[in-house]
């Protein structure tokens, strides 16, 4: 009986478990900051990057380069953002984005993103 209840509770935790998969984060980074009544940016941009994140620990990006003032980040999958300061962690806690979601974030040049999913 032990060895039966011992076998259900792996099979049930294999599957609840799930592997994190990894899921990609797309960052922008732009060199003027757009007047505040609306969300645009000036094109083009300077830089691009794609952060690839899963929900296993927290990921950055580069940090952001020289003249950076604005970035748009746009997600696959939901996570939570931490951006600024040259070495952020995204937790839980963080700003949360739903997948798709777009959203911009005024930065200084040497700043870092940081992402973790949900």
């Amino acid at each position: 009986m032990r060895t039966i209840l011992a076998l259900f509770a792996l099979a049930v935790a294999a599957v609840f478990t799930l592997p994190a998969e990894a899921s990609t984060l797309n960052l922008q980074v732009y060199k003027e900051r757009p007047p505040v009544t609306y969300q645009a940016a000036w094109t083009p941009v300077l830089s691009k990057e794609n952060v690839t994140f899963t929900n296993a620990g927290s990921t950055q990006s580069a940090a952001f380069i020289y003249q950076a003032a604005l970035i748009r980040v746009q997600c696959d999958a939901i996570c939570h953002v931490e951006v600024g300061g040259t070495n952020p962690t995204a937790t839980a806690t963080s700003a949360r984005l739903t997948a798709g979601q777009t959203e911009y974030f005024l930065v200084v040049a040497g700043d870092k993103l940081a992402v973790i999913g949900e």
